[in-house]
């Protein structure tokens, strides 16, 4: 019976081995790739572990352009930064509207706001990016974080919605009888008990802004406005090749903070993801 039972464990658990060998494969190759000499990249048969470790392919990723990877990460952070606060901001307090505070026509809206996610988001991008240009919001970082934000917010939405449906109401009317307002009740005791959608929502954020690419590329066309995943790419090409080695080094580069700041949060991550999908 043991024999059988690891038997049934090595077969359910080979093919997530696979499938992880799979995923992380292109990641240790960038990571190797970024740790050799430009010589070495380029060599056919490709090598695969270098004889060599050296730092070249970073030393050239920070000086190329007059550092101008270093704009294209502060302008990363500071969208990603603007998006998530911004987001967060406005789906809470509709959310806990939703929820507390009913109204006519609440459900209705509700519904119209989840009805966002049947719209595919390339439909959207042409209506974006003329009422941008209208706006005079193209290829600035204010835009940027507001095409952001139409994309995020109505999961964010359904999110925290979700999350607060489950806290008791009695907490609520126990806060109101105390003579605690609204604004009060939400930051003091639905907030703290909803620790895990908070950082399901911030993971969530800031993994689709870091790693935006299309909306990037989109809607922003100068070295003032362009992301990392952008910078990278455009970084990489030269007149009559790519430049695999800055390509390399720069993707490890943008990948370090999505891995730490998932690391960081993956335990209230899962969990809110769990009770976001259950409660009603």
């Amino acid at each position: 019976m043991n024999k059988r039972h690891s038997f049934y464990k090595l077969l359910i658990a080979l093919p997530a081995l696979l499938l992880s060998l799979l995923f992380l494969a292109p990641i240790a190759w960038s990571l190797i790739s970024s740790i050799k000499h430009t010589a070495d990249i380029l060599k056919y048969p490709p090598i695969l572990f270098p004889k060599n470790i050296t730092l070249e392919q970073y030393i050239k990723l920070f000086r190329a352009g007059d550092g101008v990877f270093l704009l294209f990460i502060r302008n990363t952070i500071i969208m990603t930064t603007f998006t998530i606060s911004l987001v967060l901001i406005i789906s809470v307090l509709a959310s806990y509207a939703f929820v507390s505070l009913p109204f006519k026509g609440s459900n209705f809206i509700f519904i119209l706001i989840l009805s966002i996610f049947m719209v595919p988001f390339q439909a959207l991008l042409i209506p974006l990016y003329s009422i941008l240009n209208k706006l005079r919001l193209l290829d600035t970082k204010v835009g940027m974080v507001l095409v952001y934000s139409t994309f995020f917010m109505p999961f964010c939405i359904f999110m925290f919605r979700n999350y607060f449906s489950g806290i008791p109401v009695s907490i609520r009317e126990s806060a109101r009888l105390d003579g605690a307002s609204e604004l009060t009740i939400l930051l003091k005791f639905y907030l703290p008990l909803s620790l895990p959608a908070v950082a399901t929502i911030v993971v969530y954020l800031f993994l689709e802004t870091w790693n935006d690419f299309v909306l990037s590329l989109i809607f922003s066309s100068s070295n003032n406005v362009k992301n990392i995943q952008v910078g990278i790419m455009n970084f990489g090409r030269q007149r009559f090749q790519s430049d695999w080695g800055i390509i390399n080094s720069g993707s490890i580069f943008s990948l370090l903070p999505t891995i730490i700041i998932f690391l960081m949060l993956q335990k209230y991550y899962i969990q809110g993801m769990t009770a976001g999908a259950s409660k009603e």
